[in-house]
C-alpha cells in the first residue's frame, strides 16, 4: 500500500474511533506491522511492511492497534481486547496471517540438509534446524551468510559452537558428564583443580557446586574426579 494513503487512512480511522489526541508514526520495524504505545498516546505502523501489505491488511493492522488503545495496555490480547477488536472491525487475532508479505532478514542460516531461516540481526546464539531435529543437534547447526556473503561469526559464538560440539562428542563416546557427577575444574587460574558436583547443565556450561561456591564451567573444562 502507498505510504501516503496508509497515513491518511490510519488518521481517519483513529479520529473515527475518538483517538483525536493520539499521534500516528511510521517506523522502520521489520518484524511487526503495528504497535500501540499507550503511555505516549501513539500508534505506529511499520513503513517497510506497510509498503508490502494490501489495503485490507493495513486497515486491519490499524484497527488492531486502535482496539489496544481503547481498552488499555493491561488487557493484552485477552478477551476484553478481542471483544473490542470485533467491535471496531478488526480481526480478533494477535498476528497477521502467516502468508502476509514480510521483509526477509539480511542474515540467512542454512542447515546441512538445505533448510533455511532468516534473521534481521546477527545471531548471537548457536541454533540448529528444527525441521531436522526438535532438540538441539550439533549435526544440524546453521551456517550463516549476511547479504549473501559467508559471515564471520563473533568469537563468543565460535566458543559456544566449539563447546556444544565437544559436549556432543563426549556424549557420543560415552564419556558424558551428567548432573550429580563429581568433577574437577581444568580452567587455568584461581579455580583450577576445584572439585565439586555438577548441579545443572546449561547449553554450553556446567554449574559445579563445591567448597561453598558454585562455578559455571565450559563443558570441555571439567573431568571426572
Amino acid at each position: 500500500m502507498d505510504i501516503g494513503e496508509a497515513r491518511l487512512m490510519a488518521r481517519e480511522l483513529m479520529d473515527e474511533h475518538g483517538l483525536h489526541d493520539w499521534h500516528l508514526v511510521l517506523d522502520r520495524a521489520k518484524k511487526r506491522a503495528g504497535v500501540c504505545r499507550s503511555a505516549e498516546r501513539t500508534i505506529g505502523l511499520s513503513a517497510p511492511l506497510t509498503r508490502l501489505h494490501s489495503v485490507e491488511q493495513v486497515r486491519d493492522t490499524v484497527l488492531h492497534e486502535i482496539a489496544h488503545a481503547l481498552v488499555g495496555p493491561r488487557h493484552g490480547h485477552g478477551p476484553t481486547w478481542r471483544a473490542m477488536a470485533r467491535r471496531v472491525g478488526a480481526s480478533p487475532e494477535r498476528c497477521l496471517p502467516e502468508d502476509a508479505p514480510s521483509v526477509p532478514g539480511a542474515w540467512v542460516g542454512t542447515c546441512p540438509a538445505g533448510h533455511t531461516i532468516d534473521r534481521h540481526r546477527r545471531p548471537t546464539q548457536v541454533s540448529s534446524c528444527r525441521q531436522c531435529s526438535s532438540r538441539f543437534d550439533p549435526d544440524a547447526v546453521f551456517t550463516w551468510t549476511h547479504h549473501g556473503v559467508p559471515a564471520v561469526m563473533s568469537a563468543a559464538y565460535e566458543r559456544q559452537l566449539t563447546a556444544l560440539r565437544f559436549a556432543a562428542e563426549r556424549e557420543g563416546s560415552g564419556d558424558a558428564v551428567s548432573v550429580g557427577d563429581r568433577v574437577r575444574v581444568l580452567t587455568p587460574g584461581r579455580y583450577q583443580g576445584f572439585v565439586g558436583v555438577v548441579v545443572k547443565r546449561g547449553r554450553t556450561r556446567f554449574h559445579v557446586r563445591g567448597r561453598g561456591a558454585v562455578l559455571t564451567v565450559p563443558f570441555d573444562h571439567v573431568e571426572a574426579a
